[in-house]
């Protein structure tokens, strides 16, 4: 384990006390629904290595008991739940017995998380986090919408058979409609539930303590942060809450796969700020238990993981890039290992494997088909599962991917993953060699080629293909990325290098990659500066067709393979810091425009050529 840093250890003195749900089952991604499995996980990892929380914070749940299950859902309907069909109507996908069976088993463990995280805010009088949850549309009688049951919804009548007799507030500002939970407390007027949303799923005639706000498609920050400032502080003074549970969702931002909504990062935190001070302010000490909602794609964690930042910093936090954070995800899950390993004996749907038991399972390697001569089939397919890749492909519907290791055919050593033993639709392809030229006394593993795709989803609207793509990403290159960092490090070589054929690449692969040469990144920055009010993919196509011009030649200007690297090694990272080359050159240069400019027509404004 590496030592934190002096800061760091600072902030575990000092920083304010977040008590947090997870268990590691989490992670077990459900083929076909397309929220991240790592997405808790992520959130975990961010604050352990930032020193904003410590590990006895951490608290695993239990499963919800059938008694307390009972509480909210009618005997037959969880007794309905023994059929993988009606369990897979609810997710709206077809499920094997059991996929199924893992659904409600990992839903159970859930609504025992948010039992827990009602616990711990009732106990300490403050927040508490529960990374997971927020199963909002299933009421007592059916589960809808990815929900079988209503973890809220039952923590919630658990707290009143156990005799807790104050008001509670359920606030809920996922984008979707938190009907389930408005249907569950329709008659108790000790139960108020606000839920704003985009649309509303069911009316519930008659319900007493209910704000149910529909605001429509497109949500902006100015009009949720307007409504929410409006209607959620009368509704605290009202109802007088002894306990608040807030539903985080994070699906109302921009990019999310599933929403409708515009929201931005910064919006969404400051929406999250609003209700934690409404609550938590000078006058409202109430305890507050959240849970995350929904929030589909890859990026979702960085939502709650910045409203956790600020609840135990008290401002605003700065998180780290995609790669820095699969990198420290994988790290603290080595680190848990062994403990958690003992925390879950005798779970009945927590599995691991041993690579003493792929390597049995994966039979004598073949010399011929490892990869760098060192790693067999079973080992790959390993590393791709502990780095989240292979649960990232479940979710997106393919249940059974198969990991391929073919030897070099003068290109290098090929990695593939297929999204079944058909072998007909190709998910990730990584051709691999080490290069010990191209930067004299360096080691690099050299990505000679490199694939991300989900052959079976579609290009969505505003987000036309980019130049070259003939499918949509598959959206894990950081956890790719950081695989073959790792690589890099048991391999003791000194980088990860990568050729950018297109400049939408290198501005995918900035994120976590360094130019090697210092004009290769003063040109990136020229394009990217000429080309800024456009979007990626109107960029990329314009730099393709020559219609960017260098104003000093009148030529059209194009992109070649450009060289960046990720440095793992001291000595390739004092390299890179340490250049001097155009130093001067580039710090002129970055005083004034750049050099190209978009040729006229396609300017924005004057013509509708520029949109490719």
């Amino acid at each position: 384990m590496l030592p934190l840093r002096p800061l760091r250890r600072l902030r575990r003195l000092w920083n304010r006390v977040l008590p947090l749900v997870y268990h590691r089952s989490y992670r077990q991604g459900i083929s076909g629904v397309p929220m991240d499995p790592l997405r808790g996980e992520r959130i975990l990892a961010y604050l352990l290595e930032e020193g904003w929380v410590g590990r006895r914070q951490v608290h695993a749940p239990r499963a919800a008991s059938v008694e307390n299950l009972r509480r909210v859902h009618s005997g037959d309907y969880l007794r309905s739940l023994d059929d993988p069909e009606e369990v897979a109507r609810i997710m709206g996908l077809p499920l094997a017995a059991r996929d199924a069976a893992r659904v409600v088993e990992v839903q159970r463990l859930m609504a025992g998380g948010t039992i827990q995280t009602t616990r711990l805010a009732l106990r300490r009088g403050g927040v508490a986090l529960h990374l997971g949850g927020g199963l909002h549309h299933a009421g007592p009688e059916r589960g809808s919408g990815f929900c079988v049951l209503n973890d809220v919804a039952v923590a919630v009548a658990r707290l009143r058979a156990r005799g807790f007799d104050e008001p509670i507030l359920v606030v809920d500002l996922d984008l979707h409609d938190g009907n389930g939970t408005r249907a569950a407390f329709s008659h108790d007027p000790t139960v108020h539930t606000f839920s704003m949303h985009n649309e509303t799923w069911d009316q519930v005639p008659g319900a007493v303590a209910d704000t149910c706000i529909a605001f429509g498609p497109g949500i902006d920050d100015d009009t949720c942060l307007e409504l929410l400032r409006r209607e959620l502080p009368p509704v605290v003074q009202g109802h007088q809450p002894g306990l608040v549970v807030y539903v985080a969702g994070a699906d109302v931002v921009r990019d999310d796969a599933y929403g409708d909504g515009c929201m931005s990062e910064e919006g969404v935190l400051a929406r999250d700020r609003l209700v934690v001070e409404t609550v938590r302010g000078d006058r409202a000490r109430i305890p507050l238990a959240i849970v995350l909602g929904g929030g589909y794609g890859a990026s979702a964690w960085r939502l709650s993981a910045r409203l956790a930042g600020w609840i135990c910093a008290g401002r605003s936090v700065t998180l780290p890039d995609d790669l820095t954070a699969a990198l420290d995800r994988v790290r603290w899950v080595e680190e848990e290992g062994e403990a958690t390993d003992r925390d879950t004996a005798g779970d009945p749907f927590a599995w691991s494997l041993s690579e003493a038991d792929l390597m049995a399972v994966g039979g004598a390697p073949d010399r011929e088909r490892l990869l760098l001569g060192r790693y067999s089939r079973s080992q790959v397919e390993a590393q791709l599962s502990r780095f989240g890749i292979l649960e990232q492909a479940r979710v997106r519907g393919y249940r059974s991917p198969v990991v391929e290791v073919q030897p070099s055919s003068g290109l290098g050593p090929t990695v593939r993953l297929y999204a079944d033993e058909a072998r007909e639709a190709l998910l990730l392809e990584v051709r691999l060699d080490v290069d010990r030229a191209t930067i004299p006394g360096m080691a690099l593993l050299k990505v000679e080629w490199l694939l991300l795709q989900d052959p079976r989803a579609e290009f969505r609207r505003g987000r036309p293909a980019l130049p070259g793509q003939r499918h949509p990403g598959l959206g894990c290159l950081a956890d790719v990325v950081a695989w073959l960092v790792t690589l890099c490090r048991d391999e003791g070589l000194d980088g990860l290098s990568f050729r950018s054929s297109h400049f939408h690449i290198a501005v995918l692969a900035e994120r976590h990659l360094r130019f090697v040469r210092e004009a290769d990144r003063r040109r990136f920055e020229w394009i990217r500066q000429a080309t800024s009010e456009l979007g990626l993919g109107e960029a990329a196509r314009a730099v393709d067709e020559g219609r960017l011009v260098d104003t000093r030649t009148g030529k059209p200007v194009r992109w070649s393979d450009v060289l960046m690297v990720v440095p793992v090694s001291p000595a390739l990272k004092g390299a890179l810091d340490g250049r001097t080359d155009d130093q001067a050159a580039a710090s002129a240069d970055a005083a004034g425009p750049g050099p190209y400019r978009l040729a006229e027509e396609d300017e924005p404004g004057k013509s509708s050529g520029g949109g490719g």
